[in-house]
């Protein structure tokens, strides 16, 4: 996997199939959508797009539920062959849902295919999500692919669950989430 620090536009000739998102637990529901997008077997490149920790906007508190050494483990394991950890600046935080889409998205990371859940957001005040992102996909020639959630004990798996979990101390039921053995 090659981990790649900003937006460095990847080579012109790599078409890439995208997911986005914080993935701060890589849990199972972050692991479908990642296996899903990696199962094609087509020329696309496997792209996951997330927040450098460093990013002062990127998370709204400090409980981490893996380190990005962690997480680039999970996703190697996972056969991805792009990581982008994207340092989220004050100018960055700005931008706007469309221009995520045509100027990352598509123009440097030559996405082709983008995979997500039902609740992404993203761009300027997490305004853009899956909408916004049908409703440029025939100007810009993109795929969307939304993955349901996983539940777990009949809830969606989330990391802020995941999280809580762990703060009340229910360490096999934040472990059972994470996909990791008891």
């Amino acid at each position: 996997m090659e981990i790649i620090d900003g937006l460095n536009e990847l080579n012109s000739d790599v078409h890439t199939r995208v997911t986005i998102g914080k993935f701060d637990g890589v849990h199972l529901g972050h692991r479908k959508l990642i296996h899903d997008m990696v199962s094609k077997n087509d020329d696309l490149k496997t792209l996951v797009f997330t927040f450098s920790f460093a990013s002062p906007y990127a998370f709204g508190n400090d409980l981490r539920i893996y380190s990005e050494e962690q997480k680039r483990e999970i996703f190697a394991e996972l056969g991805v062959d792009y990581l982008v950890e994207y340092f989220l600046s004050d100018e960055a935080s700005k931008i706007s849902p469309e221009d995520f889409v045509r100027e990352i998205l598509v123009k440097r990371l030559h996405a082709r295919e983008i995979y997500c859940g039902p609740d992404l957001s993203f761009g300027y005040k997490g305004a853009g999500n899956i909408e916004t992102i049908k409703a440029l996909s025939d100007e810009l020639d993109l795929s969307l692919h939304v993955i349901e959630k996983e539940k777990y004990m009949g809830e969606d798996i989330s990391s802020t669950r995941i999280r809580n979990a762990y703060l009340v101390e229910h360490f096999d039921e934040a472990r059972a989430m994470l996909g990791q053995k008891q």
